[in-house]
């Protein structure tokens, strides 16, 4: 069952990625990719403050579409 925060930091994810559909394109193309990039991403925003959670969302999709430009 999911806790209060995580949920929190679900949705907020969610939200994020349905406001950036540009964004992380590489890892919307595979399903196991996205999840794990969205786990990930939950687990920085459940961690982080509140109040930076675009600012963690914009750094993580960077780093991680900077990864996928090695592969």
């Amino acid at each position: 069952m999911e806790n209060p925060e995580e949920r929190r930091a679900r949705l907020l994810v969610e939200q994020w990625l349905a406001a950036h559909p540009e964004r992380i394109r590489n890892r919307r193309t595979r399903p196991d990719t996205f999840l794990n990039w969205k786990l990930a991403a939950i687990r920085y925003v459940k961690n982080g403050n509140p109040h930076d959670t675009s600012n963690i969302l914009e750094w993580f999709a960077t780093q991680a579409e900077g990864a996928a430009m090695e592969d």
